[in-house]
Parts: C-alpha cells; sequence; structure tokens
C-alpha cells in the first residue's frame, strides 16, 4: 500500500532525492470533487429562485400591500405576515452568500413559517378576493418554500405546498363560501400558481438529477486522474529506494563477491547487520498496518535479535502519523544501532502532540556515533551521547502542529 498523507505531494527524504507522498485514500478528493459540483448546481439554483421570489415580493407584493392600508382593515397583520416573509429571504440569503446550506429540519420550520405568514397575511382579505389579486401574500409564501425545500425530492415539495393550499381553503372555508362564479375563479388562479410553481419542483428534481450525474462524472474523471499521479509517484519512489540500494548495499554485496570485505570483520558484519534491516525496513513500509513507525522499527528489531542481541521495546503515546521521510529517519537511526550492537539494547518510543522521539540504548562501538553524525537529516534532530560502552541515540520529529 502507499505511503498515507493528507494529500498527494513530493517530499525530500534524508538525502535530499525527492520522495512521494501518496495520498491516504485516492476516493477522498474525487468524493470531494463530486460533492462541490453539485453542491455548486444546487446552489445557483436555489440562488436563482430565491432572487425571483424577492423580486415578486418587492415589485408586486409590496405595492399591493401598500394599497390594501385603508381597504380591509387590521393592516398590521399583512405587514406582519410580509416581514415574516423577509426574514425567511434574508436567513436564506445571508446561508447562499455564505456557502452555508441549511438543514432539512431548518427547510421545513422556515416552509412552515411561510404558510404561517401567508395565512395571517391573508386574514383581513374577504373569502370572495382570496387567491386573486388583493390577496398576494399565497403565491409569494409558495416562491419561498421552493427555494427552501429545492433540494429535497419532489414528494417533499409538494407536499408542503398541498399544505400551503389547504390551509388557503380551510380559511375560506371559514370566512365562508364565495358564489359559485368566485369560487370558479378562485380555483382557476389557485391551479395556476400552484400547478406553475410543481413545474418548477419538477424543474428542481431534474436539475437534481442532472447535478448528481455530473457530480459522479467529475468524481470518476478525478479518480482516474488521481490513479495516475499515484501510479507515476509509486514508480519514483521504487525508483528512490533502489537508489538508495545502489548507494549503500550494492558496494557491500559487490565487496563481498569479489573479496575485498572480509566476512569475519566486525565492521563489515555490522554493515551488513545494518543494510539487512533497511532492506527489511523497506519491505515493510509496503506493508498495510496501523501503526507503520512501531512495524518498521521491529523490522529493524527482528535482524538485531537474529544476531543474538537482546533488544526491549517500550512504548509512550499514541498512535501518529509521522509523514514517509520523516519516519524513514527515525527508523534508520534505531536501525544503525540496534544492528551494531554487541549484546543488549533498548529501544523507545515516545509519542506526544509535539513530537515524536525515538531512542536507542546499546553497546555499540564509538565509530557508530560518529558514522550517525555524518548522515544528513533534513527532518528530524539527531543526539548521541557515548559513556561506559554504551552508546545513547535519540531522533527527534518535531509536528507542526499541536
Amino acid at each position: 500500500m502507499a505511503e498515507p498523507a493528507t494529500a498527494i505531494a513530493t517530499t525530500h527524504a534524508a538525502g535530499g532525492a525527492p520522495t512521494p507522498a501518496l495520498p491516504d485514500e485516492p476516493d477522498a478528493a474525487a468524493t470531494a470533487t463530486a460533492e462541490h459540483v453539485r453542491d455548486r448546481l444546487l446552489r445557483g439554483a436555489q440562488l436563482a429562485a430565491l432572487i425571483v421570489a424577492v423580486t415578486i415580493q418587492l415589485t408586486n407584493c409590496l405595492p399591493q400591500l401598500i394599497t390594501n392600508r385603508d381597504r380591509f382593515g387590521h393592516w398590521w397583520m399583512e405587514v406582519a405576515g410580509f416581514l415574516a416573509l423577509a426574514s425567511v429571504a434574508a436567513v436564506m440569503a445571508t446561508s447562499l452568500l455564505r456557502h452555508r446550506a441549511w438543514s432539512n429540519r431548518l427547510a421545513l420550520v422556515l416552509a412552515g413559517v411561510c404558510i404561517a405568514a401567508s395565512v395571517v397575511a391573508s386574514v383581513p382579505v374577504p373569502a370572495r378576493l382570496l387567491l386573486v389579486a388583493d390577496d398576494w401574500s399565497f403565491g409569494i409564501a409558495g416562491w419561498y418554500i421552493l427555494a427552501l425545500l429545492f433540494r429535497n425530492r419532489l414528494p417533499v415539495i409538494g407536499g408542503v405546498l398541498a399544505l400551503h393550499a389547504a390551509a388557503t381553503v380551510a380559511e375560506i372555508a371559514v370566512k365562508g363560501m364565495p358564489e359559485r362564479y368566485i369560487a370558479a375563479q378562485m380555483g382557476m388562479a389557485a391551479v395556476s400558481v400552484f400547478g406553475f410553481q410543481i413545474a418548477v419542483a419538477l424543474l428542481a428534481e431534474l436539475l437534481r438529477r442532472t447535478a448528481g450525474a455530473a457530480g459522479e462524472a467529475a468524481e470518476r474523471e478525478e479518480r482516474s486522474r488521481t490513479d495516475e499521479e499515484i501510479a507515476q509517484l509509486t514508480h519514483r519512489d521504487h525508483q528512490e529506494r533502489y537508489a538508495r540500494l545502489l548507494d549503500t548495499t550494492v558496494p557491500l554485496l559487490t565487496g563481498l563477491a569479489y573479496g575485498t570485505l572480509d566476512p569475519a570483520d566486525d565492521a563489515v558484519r555490522r554493515r551488513s547487520a545494518i543494510e539487512a534491516a533497511r532492506m527489511r525496513q523497506l519491505f515493510a513500509e509496503t506493508d498495510d498496518v496501523s501503526d507503520r513507525l512501531l512495524h518498521e522499527l521491529r523490522a529493524g528489531i527482528d535482524v538485531a535479535e537474529r544476531q543474538g542481541v537482546s533488544v526491549q521495546l517500550a512504548v509512550r503515546g499514541e498512535v501518529r502519523d509521522v509523514p514517509h521521510p520523516a519516519r524513514r529517519e527515525l527508523v534508520d537511526l534505531a536501525a544503525t544501532v540496534l544492528t551494531s550492537a554487541r549484546t543488549t539494547a533498548r529501544a523507545t518510543v515516545v509519542r506526544t502532540h509535539a513530537a515524536v522521539r525515538v531512542s536507542v540504548v546499546a553497546d555499540a562501538p564509538p565509530e557508530v556515533a560518529a558514522a550517525i553524525e555524518r548522515t544528513h537529516r533534513t527532518y528530524t534532530e539527531v543526539t548521541t551521547t557515548t559513556k561506559n560502552r554504551k552508546l545513547w541515540a535519540e531522533a527527534v520529529w518535531l509536528t507542526r502542529s499541536p
């Protein structure tokens, strides 16, 4: 499995060679892109519906509200309904401009406010004038309901609009049914408004499906692009790993093969153990495990134990996600000391929010400390101390954020 990271990026390993950091979940970016496409389409449609509703309220409803001031009495009820609808518009506009989607519960609550505002505003209007020009609140409330429920499915939108119509019918029944021809005109007006709003709801359903298809297409494209980048970065990572072997392992094997290096020499045996540990760690990097640092560290411990070294391991702190280059430097220091030990070694891993520390105490030769200090490191800080024939070495990776 590729090295986890939050995004596709290129970092640099200890020797300065580029090391690719692969994404933890390639599908995450594709899913985010699809959601972004769907959200933009639906938010744009909601904004358009809101603009239409606000335009109707200001150009048609407001003049009619002013006209009704001295006609029916209780004009304050119409003003209250008008302000309630305007408040709903303000809430929607604020959310859309801040790119924040409202929840379904809030949408239903605001839709209920729209229905209540329509009923309150139409209370002063006589029954024979409901659903016509004098009853300005019926149509505008429906438009706000559409804008609020644009992301919901058609049955939800239709149900709320039907509830709105039922409230108006109940109000007419309470006030008294008008003459037949007036009732027929009211029915035609209601069907006209309600039918047009249902047609817009059908368009909303079609747009929602189109947005879903567009999002899925964007997701497939993003996944394909991500997979291609992962393949390229993985290939580069393999090349970088082989380059490390060419610099260290191949010369050792060549010397042993041609007899220029003596296998009985302690220095040669120590180099062989170190290279064996490094190869084991390279193989361990491809394993799918939850704690990569300890998994790769145990690869070096296993090599040391095969040489007869007694190794103790102490771990403190929770699992931390250490970037690949930094983790490689931490493990490389530990492997160098562990495989150079003669009889005993103790490795300690301390993980906090601020840093990850890997330290090893072993009865290793003093020249190992000099070799460690000569190694160029980019991501970790290394400290070595030799005392009483014991070598203590520590590598620290400081996190950038707590």
